[in-house]
């Protein structure tokens, strides 16, 4: 990977026409005149400049201009992130990481990753990523963004990797020296698996408006002495005055996020004032492209053209549960008919399987990667997308 790979590149968010995209060239001149605004979409090459371990398992990995020096050719907000793809054994994987640094910081990007014992794209990064290797990226996307414009105040809630979105949103509140309180709230294991435990600390002498409490779940046999077990209600309470009436960013693990929005219900917080980012794929997909699923519900659906691979099938419906609108996705069906949409999220959040419809209606539960434009053209994000009737997507 010490070459520029010549294969194609990360499909821009409005391209509109599937998985089939032109050949992405580094950029020829990084200086400020070429970093475009964050709603450009950039897609392209980055050179891996430094790798850092922050724990056992957690590696920070600084992304730097492909053309060897300048600017980033993109600028992003705290709290965005970016998609990478690579080749692994014959396929090509895409997956979306958070920022963790600071968009102040206009020469380098970083991306903080865990190696995931199941995950094929996270193992190839941490284990076999080196200095110099060209990543193929694009974005920077997502909405899970705070710049202190917002709100006079943030809370900042996340676990275990989680922290990362949240450790670039305090970053740049601090090196924009922001007036507002900022409470940082942090779930791991043992202090083994704290990530940024020194860049916490550090941030912490630097701003006296930032208060951070850490909480370990399995602290047993180390010389821990902080708060222990999960988050509390009483933990909330006792570091955030107000705390009704403050807004909170939340991101880790489903069961982290899920306990502690009903944690916040119950103190009465008003859902509206909660910002959440998923991390990780929800649920697994029926199949891997070019192989054959077995559905779990009868085809009894809406029927499903993929105009582009002359294929048609239609959707699974839920009919015990009287699922409707259908429960199954045209990312799912795609799937299991080996159409080879591109995703990496599937949570609405990336982008990354964009399409187009040209005939017929969906429900978009999320809709967060598409713009006034995407919706304008028709386009549509296959993960979310759940026909009404009969339609027709080109793929």
């Amino acid at each position: 990977m010490s070459k520029l790979p010549s294969k194609t590149a990360l499909p821009p968010a409005k391209a509109g026409k599937g998985s089939k995209v032109a050949k992405a060239d580094p950029p020829a001149d990084s200086g400020p005149a070429a970093a475009p605004p964050v709603d450009a979409k950039w897609r392209g090459y980055l050179r891996v400049g430094s790798i850092d371990p922050e724990t056992p398992n957690v590696k920070t990995f600084r992304l730097l201009p492909a053309s060897g020096d300048g600017l980033l050719p993109f600028t992003f907000v705290p709290g965005q992130f970016l998609n990478v793809a690579f080749s692994i054994g014959g396929a090509r994987m895409i997956r979306s990481y958070s920022i963790s640094s600071s968009p102040t910081h206009r020469e380098y990007v970083e991306l903080t990753v865990r190696r995931e014992p199941r995950g094929a794209v996270s193992r190839h990064i941490v284990d076999l990523l080196r200095v110099g290797d060209v990543v193929e990226a694009g974005g920077p996307v997502g909405k899970f963004t705070f710049t202190g414009t917002e709100a006079d105040s943030i809370v900042l809630i996340s676990g275990g990797v989680g922290i990362t979105p949240m450790v670039s949103i305090t970053r740049y509140l601090t090196e924009r020296s922001w007036t507002g309180d900022i409470f940082f709230f942090y779930a791991c294991r043992t202090p083994a698996d704290f990530i940024f435990a020194h860049e916490m600390a550090s941030l912490q002498r630097r701003n006296p408006k930032l208060r951070v409490a850490v909480t370990m779940t399995r602290p047993e046999g180390t010389d821990w002495k902080g708060p222990r077990g999960h988050l509390t209600k009483e933990l909330l309470t006792q570091t955030v005055p107000d705390l009704v009436s403050r807004r909170i960013h939340l991101c880790g693990p489903p069961s982290m996020m899920d306990a502690t929005k009903a944690l916040l219900a119950e103190l009465g917080v008003p859902s509206e004032q909660v910002k959440i980012e998923a991390f990780g794929t929800p649920k697994p997909s029926p199949a891997a492209a070019g192989t054959t699923a077995k559905p779990t519900a009868p085809a009894t659906g809406p029927l499903v053209t993929f105009s582009k691979s002359n294929k048609s099938a239609k959707i699974h419906v839920d009919l015990q549960r009287g699922d409707s609108p259908p429960k199954q996705t045209i990312l799912e069906l795609s799937e299991e008919l080996g159409i080879g949409i591109e995703f990496s999220c599937r949570v609405g959040t990336c982008g990354v399987c964009k399409v187009k419809l040209t005939s017929g209606e969906v429900d978009q539960e999320v809709q967060d990667a598409l713009d006034a434009d995407d919706k304008a053209n028709n386009i549509i994000l296959a993960c979310q997308a759940k026909p009404k009737g009969e339609v027709t997507v080109e793929a």
